[in-house]
């Protein structure tokens, strides 16, 4: 596992150009063509390739969803997703496997949506940093390691202030650290270096 600080793992994907929009699903299976398949990918496309390469087919906002896919840690598969709308997760749950995915768009950071095998629900943030989850919800040790940010003294005193320019990247990176943690891995620079499997995923798999 990496050593590097819990809140700095989004620089990584900074450095890669994945700012516009990024949707990344970590699911609990070693076996990335069986993920690759409930996530809607066509087998027959597959492409063994490095990130530099799939990227080249980075289009956010296309009507040709690519996933690059492959093992993050032992008994885990990350699928990040190249093109397109993020993966459809509805697969994942009738198999009964546990996933997390984290969507951006440009600097709006979604809710973790996040499945337990049986049903999917969604970790949410509240002002400065904040982020919720059902009580006994999986993730819900892991925010418990993470703590609440420090507020501003306004705040506790009741006092009308906006919210801080930095709530969106201490969201983003307090979900990165679940998933680190949940998966056994963060991420780095020997995971962005690794070769994995870029797959075309039909139209009719996401509509």
């Amino acid at each position: 596992m990496t050593s590097r600080n819990k809140f700095d793992q989004w620089s990584y994907f900074e450095e890669r150009g994945l700012t516009d929009r990024f949707a990344g699903t970590w699911v609990e299976s070693g076996d990335t063509d069986a993920v690759a398949v409930l996530l809607g990918a066509d087998l027959a496309s597959r492409q063994d390739c490095d990130l530099a390469t799939a990227m080249t087919h980075y289009r956010p906002m296309a009507f040709t969803e690519r996933v690059w896919a492959g093992p993050h840690s032992d008994g885990w598969t990350h699928a990040l997703t190249i093109s397109g709308p993020p993966p459809v997760t509805t697969g994942l749950t009738e198999a009964g496997l546990r996933f997390l995915q984290i969507r951006t768009t440009d600097a709006y950071v979604h809710d973790l949506l996040y499945g337990d095998g049986v049903t999917t629900a969604w970790a949410t943030q509240r002002w400065y940093g904040e982020v919720l989850a059902d009580p006994g919800s999986m993730v819900e040790p892991y925010l418990r390691e993470v703590g609440r940010p420090t507020m501003p003294e306004a705040v506790h005193s009741g006092s009308w202030i906006t919210e801080p320019e930095d709530h969106n990247r201490i969201c983003l990176e307090t979900y990165l650290f679940l998933t680190g943690r949940m998966s056994g891995r963060f991420i780095d620079r020997e995971w962005l270096g690794e070769k994995r499997s870029l797959y075309t995923v039909p139209l009719s798999a996401v509509i």
